[in-house]
């Protein structure tokens, strides 16, 4: 017989993470690789959002907010990267092939 698992949904919520990050927006359990992480929808600009997921050892506090807190913070202050961690211009292999020299590590 298979179990059913249920996985809460926490609406909207100021979230804490050790390493003195925050994050707010709309999160929820959910399964991940055969365990439970807290996967959290972070509103940008529009109706757009970002996706992160945290392991439960890596948060410090959870409190519920409104829906209108949230979007005020966010609105005041945008937590995402102003170069996203994958815009990274491809690096390039220096050609050793000719080289005569030896390299000692």
């Amino acid at each position: 017989m298979t179990e059913v698992q249920t996985h809460k949904d926490f609406g909207w919520v100021y979230l804490e993470l050790m390493g003195h990050r925050q994050r707010i927006g709309k999160a929820r359990e959910e399964e991940v690789a055969g365990g439970v992480m807290l996967r959290i929808d972070i509103p940008t600009e529009g109706d757009e959002y970002v996706t992160e997921y945290y392991g439960t050892a890596s948060i410090y506090s959870l409190r519920p907010i409104s829906e209108d807190v949230a979007k005020d913070h966010y609105a005041a202050r945008d937590p995402r990267p102003a170069r996203p961690a994958g815009y990274r211009p491809a690096t390039q292999i220096e050609d050793m092939s000719g080289c005569d020299e030896e390299y000692d590590g």
